[in-house]
């Protein structure tokens, strides 16, 4: 068991009795980690730290608990309606994972991907891929990225991809993601929890977009803490296409249908990805989960594939933040990548209009 398991085991209900210690360690950090979030927030709100303002609209998209709520595909949503309706966005991303230190990154100038995911990050590069047209950039500092995207990319809207706590900048629209079967997690905070910052925290939020939506979630504890009753919109996530990683060829899903693949991840959510399989009638012959962000090394990648040959694999099937860490590795199996879409099953009005509102809104 790896720390990452570990952990979440031990701040779980199911947790062995002999990891109480290690949970009533964890909370009593946890008070002194809500004191200074808390304190955080309260001094944003008083003026005493300052949020500054860039000369464009800044559209925030990020959550409230550790692990993944579907903030990338959401980011990409949203850049692609943008444009739909005549904007021209940027995406500032911190970054997670990359090994540059420069303040400014381009990930993507709006015509080509220009760096890659062992120095900008996973995520950004990911994007980079999908979009194609749309500027993206990495940096600590998401001040000086979205000067530099309005300076030098021609951009006029701004979106900041997990960007809920970024609270130095000003936005005009904030956008919370809660999972619907886990909205809030265990609802005490880091380190004895699932949420990153105190459930009052939602107050900040413009528009609340309930991810992976469907028939067992829990939205009666989105609603209880939505006091100002924003809107709310419903997401799925869905398997669309299947895309070889080497030449770009894409095919339907149902390819996968009967055939014996392996499935290789890195991501916060691998149930996700392996039911998406499942639903595929994919035979899933052998799978190689790995923690979320991991930067795979030649010696990780020859023993998936040692294994996925060993079990009789024809593919193998992974996720499209996966496949940019693959594209300089060499497989004897074709790889393929899984793209998904975004559904709004609910909401699709209030979406398109706040989306516009916030994008329309006097700059500066």
């Amino acid at each position: 068991m790896n720390f990452e398991s570990l952990y979440y085991e031990v701040i779980s209900k199911d947790r062995k009795l002999y990891q109480l210690p290690m949970l009533l360690m964890l909370r009593s950090v946890a008070v002194f980690y809500v004191w200074v979030q808390s304190l955080r927030a309260g001094l944003y709100r008083s003026g005493l730290f300052k949020t500054r303002r860039l000369p464009a609209r800044v559209i925030s998209v990020g959550n409230l608990t550790l692990g993944g709520t579907g903030k990338t595909p959401t980011v990409m949503l949203i850049a692609e309606t943008l444009q739909a309706q005549g904007f021209k966005p940027a995406i500032l991303s911190r970054g997670y994972g990359g090994e540059t230190v420069n303040e400014v990154n381009v990930v993507c100038d709006g015509k080509a991907v220009l760096l890659d995911p062992e120095i900008a990050g996973d995520e950004p590069v990911m994007m980079a891929h999908r979009l194609k047209n749309v500027p993206i950039l990495t940096g600590r500092n998401r001040f000086k990225t979205g000067r530099y995207a309005l300076e030098h990319l021609g951009a006029d809207t701004l979106i900041l991809d997990d960007g809920f706590q970024h609270l130095g900048l000003h936005r005009d629209l904030n956008i919370l993601l809660c999972d619907h079967k886990s909205p809030f997690g265990n609802e005490v905070i880091f380190p004895a929890g699932h949420l990153r910052e105190p459930l009052q925290a939602v107050r900040r939020a413009d528009l609340i977009c309930v991810t992976r939506y469907g028939p067992a979630g829990n939205l009666e504890a989105v609603q209880r803490v939505n006091s100002k009753q924003v809107p709310l919109v419903k997401m799925t996530f869905e398997a669309k296409t299947l895309v070889q990683v080497s030449t770009g060829e894409s095919t339907g899903l149902d390819a996968m249908k009967d055939r014996p693949v392996a499935a290789l991840c890195g991501i916060a959510q691998p149930k996700a990805f392996l039911k998406s399989l499942e639903q595929a009638q994919a035979r899933v012959v052998s799978h190689h989960i790995f923690p979320d962000h991991f930067q795979y090394l030649p010696e990780h990648l020859r023993a998936v594939e040692e294994k996925a040959r060993a079990a009789g694999a024809e593919w193998l099937v992974t996720t499209e933040k996966d496949a940019v860490k693959l594209l300089k590795f060499e497989f004897s199996i074709p790889v393929y990548r899984v793209c998904l879409a975004v559904n709004i099953v609910d909401g699709r009005e209030a979406w398109n209009r706040m989306l516009e509102a916030a994008a329309t809104v006097p700059a500066g």
